[in-house]
C-alpha cells in the first residue's frame, strides 16, 4: 500500500472527487480523506497502476488546485475492497489551506439560464469548480458542517448529486438548490427593475454588501453624499467584456478580467465618467462573478452599474442584514439573503499588473518565504492587512482597512483569530509578533496586547524597510529599493516617504521639509506647497493672512518629512486640481491624471549628497510660464530621473533596482525609472504578489524577522 499526504490547495477544489475518479480508472483500491489541513490518500494495486495514478495526480489535477508537496510512505496492504471518500478527520500541523472564492463557472452559468434546470435562475448555484470557499468556512477540514452552509440541509436531489462520483457536484460542500438552500428576500428581477429606474440598491453578495446604482450623474451624486465619498472613485461592474470596451481602453488585461478571480481592473477611461471617477484618467471595472450579478444583468436594460463596497470610508465591509438596513438609509431597497458570511472579503483591485487591494479571489493563497517560523505581523494603519507565516509560506489577509477606526481594528482582531484557526495555529505556536515602528498606530497597541496576553516577543520594524524587504522577498533578490509613499515613521523620528534603501541601509531620500500643522498638511496640501515655496501664493484657498501665519511657523515646525506623497500633493495644489484630500492618495492621483496629458519640459531636480532637493524644484516650476498639465508632467519626470541619479551613485553595489510604496502605482514615474534603469543596464523590479502600498507592509514585516531593523 502507498500512503500519500498531499499538501497545498487541495481542499474545496474538487480534489477528492478527482482522486476518486483517477483511482477507479487505474484499478486501485483505498481511500481519500481531508485530514485537517491536507488530504490523505491510501492506494493498493499493481505497481504499474499506482505509477499511472501518480502521473494523473500531477498532470490532471483540478485547475484551481495547487500541490506544494507529497509525502509518500510504503505500508503493508490492508486489502481494501474498493476506493472511497471517507469521513474527514482533524489533525494538527501542516500549512495547507482552502482556496479563495471562485467565480461561477461556465457549466453552472449554462444551467442557471436553462429553464428546464432545477437551479434555473437560482443565485446560489455552484459546483466543485466554483462558488464560495473562504467566505463561508469556519474551520478545517473543509466539510459542509464546518461552513455556514450547514444551516441548509441537503434535499434528496442535492444529496444524490453530492454522492454520485460522476456528477460535477460530487462532494461539492456548498451544493444547494431552491428547495432547501439559501434564498434572497426579494426578487432579483425586481432589484434589476429598481436599478434601471435610478434607485439605489444594497446587494448582499458572497463577501459582503455592495451598493449599486446606474452610472447616471444624478443618482451617483446622491450616493456620494450619503456615503460621504465626495470624490473617491466608485468601482463599476459591466455586463460583459464588450461593455467594458465601451468605457475603457484595454492594454492586455482581458484575460485577467475574465479569470476565475474576477478582480476589479483599473483601466484608462475611454469616456469621461466624471461622476464615477472625478478628476482621474482611469476607472476600476469588474465583470460579474456571482450568480446574482449575472441574474441582475439578465433582467436589466443597463450594461454597467456602480458596484461599490457598502461601507463608510475606513469602516469594514457590511455583512449583517440588520446592520445594512441601519447603516445604509441611502438605499431605496435591499437585496438580502440568509446565508451567513463567515469571512467578509472585499473585491480585489489590480492596476498595471499590481495589486491595489489583494482580497477576494486571492486570499488566503500562500506566498513562499524562506523561514519556517510562525510569525504574526499586524501591518500598519491605512489600507491594512495582517500576515501569518507557517511552513515557509506567508498568508496575507483579506483587505482590512483603516485600523484607526475602532470597528476596523476589531475586525482585524477577529480575522486574525479566524485565520489562525484555518491554519491550525494556537497562540502557543506563535514565535514572534511584528508591528510597525510608529508609536501611535492602533495596530502597534494591538500587537502589544497580544504579546502581553500570550507571552510572545514583539518586534517593531520601520515602515519603508518593510516595503523594501517585501519586494526583495517576492523576487528572492537583493536590490536597491526606491520606497516612495505618503508617510512612515522614520528611524530618526521624522516622517519618511521618499527613500532609497538596501536591505539594511538608507542610501538617500528627498530633502526634509516642514509639515505645517503635522497631519493637517496631508488633509490640506496647500500647507505643503507653502512649505516648499516659503512665500505667499496668491489666489489659493487660504487667505493672505492665514498664509502668513503658516509661513511664520515654518522654522518652528518640529514635524519634518521626506515624503514623495507630500511633494505630489503640492503639485496638485500648484496646478489647481486638488486643495483638500477626501480619500487616501487623492491629490497625487489627480496630479498623475493631469500629467498624463502633458509634456515633460526637461527641468531637473538637483541632488546634493544623498538628498534630492525638492524645495528648489517646486519654486522653479511655480515660476515658469507653462500649461498646468506640462508642469505636472515635468514634476513627475524630474522626480523619476532624480531617484535614478541617486541610485546611480551606488552602481558599485552591482544590484538591480526595485520600486515600492504607494507611488509605485504611478505610471509616469514608473515608466521614467524603467527607462533610466534600462539605459544604465539594470532591471527595475516591481511587486507582483502583494500590493506596493500599505496593504503589503505586513508581508514585508514577516520577512524582516531575522533583521536588526
Amino acid at each position: 500500500m502507498l500512503k500519500l499526504q498531499v499538501h497545498g490547495i487541495v481542499q474545496a477544489v474538487g480534489f477528492r472527487p478527482f482522486i476518486h475518479r483517477i483511482a477507479l480508472e487505474n484499478n486501485l483500491r483505498g481511500y481519500i480523506a481531508n485530514v485537517g489541513d491536507h488530504v490523505e490518500i491510501s492506494v493498493e494495486g499493481s505497481a504499474e497502476d499506482i505509477e499511472h495514478f501518480l502521473n494523473d495526480l500531477q498532470n490532471e489535477k483540478p485547475p484551481i488546485s495547487e500541490i506544494d508537496r507529497i509525502e509518500k510512505e510504503e505500508l503493508p496492504d490492508q486489502n481494501f475492497k474498493t476506493f472511497e471518500v471517507v469521513k474527514s478527520r482533524k489533525r494538527e500541523g501542516g500549512e495547507s489551506i482552502i482556496p479563495p472564492d471562485i467565480a461561477v463557472c461556465d457549466d453552472c452559468l449554462e444551467e442557471l439560464f436553462s429553464p428546464s434546470d432545477r437551479r434555473y435562475m437560482y443565485p446560489f448555484i455552484n459546483c466543485t469548480n466554483c462558488g464560495p470557499r473562504f467566505t463561508i468556512i469556519e474551520e478545517i477540514p473543509y466539510d459542509r458542517e464546518k461552513t455556514s452552509m450547514k444551516a441548509f440541509p441537503l434535499c434528496e436531489f442535492c444529496q444524490e448529486q453530492y454522492t454520485t462520483i460522476t456528477d460535477r457536484r460530487y462532494h461539492a460542500e456548498p451544493v444547494c438548490c431552491p428547495q432547501e438552500g439559501p434564498k434572497y428576500d426579494m426578487s432579483i428581477e425586481k432589484a434589476a427593475r429598481l436599478l434601471d429606474a435610478d434607485n439605489i440598491v444594497a446587494i448582499k453578495g458572497l463577501g459582503g454588501y455592495h451598493i449599486a446604482c446606474r452610472i447616471d450623474n444624478e443618482v451617483v451624486t446622491t450616493l456620494r453624499k450619503a456615503l460621504n465619498r465626495p470624490q473617491q472613485p466608485f468601482a463599476l461592474m459591466a455586463r460583459n467584456i464588450e461593455a467594458v470596451r465601451a468605457l475603457a481602453h484595454f492594454r492586455g488585461e482581458e484575460n485577467l478580467m475574465e479569470s476565475w478571480m474576477r478582480p476589479i481592473v483599473v483601466l484608462p477611461k475611454k469616456i469621461p465618467l466624471e461622476a464615477v471617477a472625478p478628476g482621474l484618467h482611469t476607472i476600476g471595472i469588474m465583470l460579474p462573478y456571482a450568480p446574482v450579478h449575472h441574474i441582475l444583468f439578465h433582467f436589466s436594460h443597463s450594461d454597467v452599474f456602480v458596484m461599490t463596497s457598502a461601507n463608510f470610508p475606513g469602516n469594514p465591509m457590511i455583512v449583517d442584514n440588520a446592520a445594512a438596513r441601519q447603516e445604509l438609509p441611502v438605499a431605496d431597497a435591499f437585496l438580502a439573503h440568509d446565508l451567513r458570511i463567515v469571512n467578509r472579503c472585499d473585491d480585489s483591485v489590480i492596476r498595471n499588473g499590481m495589486f491595489i487591494r489583494r482580497s477576494r479571489g486571492f486570499v488566503p493563497r500562500g506566498i513562499p518565504v524562506t523561514h519556517e517560523k510562525v510569525v504574526l505581523a499586524v501591518g500598519g494603519e491605512l489600507n491594512n492587512t495582517f500576515c501569518i507565516t507557517k511552513g515557509r509560506k506567508a498568508f496575507l489577509s483579506q483587505h482590512i482597512g483603516d485600523t484607526s477606526h475602532y470597528d476596523t481594528l476589531l475586525f482585524q482582531k477577529e480575522a486574525i483569530s479566524h485565520m489562525m484557526r484555518l491554519l491550525g495555529i494556537d497562540w502557543s505556536a506563535v514565535e514572534l509578533i511584528v508591528s510597525d515602528l510608529h508609536p501611535q498606530y492602533s495596530t502597534g497597541r494591538q500587537a502589544e496586547e497580544f504579546c502581553e496576553t500570550h507571552g510572545i516577543p514583539l518586534k517593531k520594524v520601520q515602515h519603508h524597510f518593510a516595503h523594501a524587504r517585501g519586494l526583495m522577498a517576492e523576487h528572492n533578490q537583493e536590490m536597491v529599493v526606491i520606497t516612495a509613499d505618503g508617510a512612515g515613521y522614520g528611524l530618526d523620528g521624522n516622517v519618511w516617504g521618499g527613500e532609497i534603501l538596501t536591505a539594511s541601509e538608507r542610501l538617500g531620500h528627498l530633502e526634509y521639509v516642514p509639515m505645517p500643522g503635522g497631519d493637517l498638511a496631508t488633509k490640506y496640501p496647500e500647507r505643503m506647497l507653502l512649505s516648499y515655496l516659503e512665500h505667499e501664493i496668491p489666489g489659493y484657498r487660504y487667505s493672505p493672512e492665514e498664509q502668513r501665519i503658516l509661513l511664520s511657523r515654518l522654522k518652528k515646525e518640529k514635524v519634518l518629512t521626506s515624503s514623495t506623497g507630500r511633494f505630489l500633493d503640492s503639485v496638485a495644489v500648484l496646478t489647481g486640481i486638488c486643495y483638500e484630500r477626501t480619500y487616501e492618495g487623492e491629490p497625487a492621483m489627480k496630479a498623475e491624471s493631469l500629467a498624463m496629458g502633458g509634456c515633460d519640459l526637461g527641468l531637473e531636480m538637483e541632488v546634493e549628497g544623498d538628498a534630492i532637493m525638492v524645495r528648489d524644484f517646486v519654486k522653479k516650476i511655480s515660476e515658469i510660464n507653462a500649461s498646468k498639465k506640462d508642469i505636472a508632467r515635468t514634476a513627475h519626470a524630474a522626480l523619476g530621473r532624480a531617484y535614478s541619479e541617486v541610485v546611480s551613485h551606488y552602481e558599485d553595489l552591482h544590484m538591480p533596482v526595485g520600486f515600492s510604496g504607494g507611488v509605485a502605482y504611478n505610471e509616469i514615474i514608473t515608466t521614467v525609472l524603467r527607462k533610466e534603469m534600462h539605459r544604465r543596464g539594470t532591471n527595475l523590479y516591481l511587486h507582483c504578489e502583494v500590493p506596493p502600498g500599505d496593504g503589503g507592509t505586513s508581508f514585508g514585516q514577516v520577512v524582516l524577522v531575522d533583521s536588526d531593523l
